[in-house]
């Protein structure tokens, strides 16, 4: 531990390169973070992984369910989780730069032969409605209410294949992940959303609690706040456009 915080405290000094890496977890979650043909990508993945380049830290990333990945940040098995809502129960436990990566809208998606309107929590009332596991969707009387059920499916693209076939009546999506897969499955004729959001918030990369990750979150938030004025930042941004 006074190993890492030396470490830790020497990479902070500017112009001082050093080799460090990170564990970061995560879970697949196009289009912000994702495999494909090997190789991660996806927006939020690589605005970290600029900010990283220049602070002069690598990353050792892991990808794995939502509820994994939180246990792991939250143990210290890992120092940092990406694409999480600061809530005030974990931040007994993360450290959340005040800097935000993107904007998490979550709506309900819908199949198009077999809508439900939506006005607000009442009008889910008898309803089976799918949720990704450990999810908040930044809004507490979502989870807590009793008078309809959340059904878990481990990814997006499961949600909306359980909506094509009729095993769920509505979905609860973040908006642009839900598009983006929509579109890469070529069922946007077939299903579709709610505009008025479930829920929404900001999703932050976080880092598990200690003083050493006190400086670390500090310092990547100086640096993301300059990413955020550069080409580099607009062109990933571009990239992944809904």
């Amino acid at each position: 531990m006074l190993y890492r915080r030396l470490l830790l405290s020497l990479l902070l000094i500017p112009g001082l390169s050093l080799a460090a890496n990170l564990k970061v977890v995560s879970e697949p979650w196009v289009p912000y973070i994702f495999e494909q043909d090997g190789e991660l990508q996806g927006v939020d993945y690589e605005i970290v992984q600029a900010v990283f380049r220049r602070m002069g830290y690598s990353a050792d990333w892991e990808l794995m369910p939502w509820k994994r990945a939180i246990l792991s940040v939250r143990s210290g098995r890992a120092d940092a989780i990406l694409d999480i809502l600061a809530t005030r129960e974990r931040r007994d436990y993360l450290i959340f730069p005040s800097e935000h990566l993107s904007n998490n809208v979550s709506v309900l998606f819908y199949a198009r032969k077999h809508p439900h309107p939506y006005a607000n929590l009442h009008s889910l009332t008898g309803l089976t409605v799918g949720v990704a596991p450990a999810y908040t969707y930044g809004n507490p009387a979502f989870i807590a209410a009793r008078f309809f059920t959340r059904e878990p499916a481990p990814t997006v693209e499961a949600n909306l294949l359980k909506l094509l076939n009729q095993r769920i009546d509505l979905a609860v999506i973040d908006k642009r992940a839900g598009l983006y897969t929509l579109r890469r499955l070529g069922l946007e004729a077939d299903i579709g959303f709610d505009p008025q959001p479930i829920g929404s918030g900001k999703l932050y990369l976080a880092f598990h609690r200690n003083t050493a990750n006190l400086e670390l979150s500090n310092a990547f938030n100086t640096e993301l706040e300059r990413f955020k004025q550069s080409d580099e930042y607009r062109q990933i941004l571009d990239k992944y456009a809904p």
